[in-house]
Formats: C-alpha cells, structure tokens, sequence
C-alpha cells in the first residue's frame, strides 16, 4: 500500500478556504460562495498537477 506525505501547507489553505465556503453559504452570500468554490477546486487541481509533474522528475 503506498501512502503519500502529507503537505501541511496545502492542508492549511484547504482548510481555510472550505470553512470560509462554508460560512458564505451560511451568511448567504452567494457570489462570495461561487468565488471561493472555484478557488478552492482551482488550489486542488493546481496543487494535484504540482504533486504529479514532481514525481515524474524523481523517476527519472
């Protein structure tokens, strides 16, 4: 089974962008809500792309 480090700064910003997507929805607001989501799946497709490129590079 193969388990992968964990970047705890990653951690930290998705952390704090879902719970000021949730607090958004909670307060109703909408457009802050849409903004957030989309930088939060932005974050996580960009820090997954990230983790991806590094570990070609060390297989080579």
């Amino acid at each position: 089974m193969n388990v992968d480090k964990v970047n705890v700064a990653d951690l930290v910003v998705i952390t704090g962008l879902v719970a000021a997507l949730v607090m958004a929805i909670l307060f109703s607001l909408n457009e802050l809500a849409m903004s957030i989501a989309s930088g939060l799946l932005g974050y996580i497709g960009g820090a997954k792309t990230a983790v991806h490129k590094s570990e070609r590079s060390d297989e080579r």
